[in-house]
C-alpha cells in the first residue's frame, strides 16, 4: 500500500498541511499564542481502480472535485 505522501503526489497535491501559528492581539495589544489547525476530513479516493482512504483538507476536496477526481465519504 502506498504511503499518504505518494497518494498525495499522484493526486497532484502538495505536502500535508501543517497548523498555522500566530498571536492573538487584544485591544490593549497583549500578545497570546494561537494555533489554527487544518480542516482535515477522511475521504476514500479511487486511484488506478483501487480505493484508498486519505486525509484531505476541505480546500483539497474542492480542488479534486474541480479536477474531476472521484471521492466518496464511505
Amino acid at each position: 500500500m502506498p504511503s499518504s505522501d505518494q497518494l498525495r503526489e499522484k493526486l497532484g497535491l502538495g505536502p500535508k498541511p501543517k497548523p498555522l501559528f500566530g498571536n492573538k492581539r487584544s485591544h490593549a495589544l497583549n500578545a497570546t499564542r494561537k494555533m489554527s489547525k487544518p480542516n482535515l476530513q477522511n475521504k476514500w479516493v479511487v486511484i488506478d481502480g483501487k480505493k484508498y482512504r486519505i486525509k484531505l483538507t476541505a480546500r483539497e476536496i474542492r480542488t479534486l472535485d474541480k479536477k474531476g477526481i472521484s471521492l466518496s465519504a464511505e
